[in-house]
């Protein structure tokens, strides 16, 4: 993704006294106030334990990836789905089901 030099300036400037820059980051990254949930605490499909994960915002409001289990070391499928106040829905599957 290509981000543009509006964009970059956004970080530069913080944004806020550009209106024009400030509405168009609005319409790029629509969770209201900027927050999104960053971690997660799951349950592993094969051992059962309670794990924390890190969760990826900027990857995109639907992800579907791998990850290992740190207690057991068993792969599962991570799915996760980002709502518009920045709340985050993951579920787990065993590769194996």
């Amino acid at each position: 993704m290509r981000f543009s030099d509006d964009f970059h300036r956004a970080f530069e400037t913080d944004g806020r006294d550009d209106p024009e820059l400030e509405a168009e980051l609005d319409d790029d990254f629509p969770l209201g106030d900027g927050t999104a949930e960053m971690e997660a605490t799951v349950h592993c499909p094969y051992c059962a334990e309670a794990v924390e994960i890190a969760l990826d915002p900027g990857s995109g409001s639907v992800q579907d990836y791998i990850e290992d289990c740190a207690v057991c070391c068993q792969p599962w499928r991570v799915s996760v789905v980002y709502h518009e106040d920045g709340s985050a829905a993951v579920s787990l599957t065993a590769l194996d089901a």
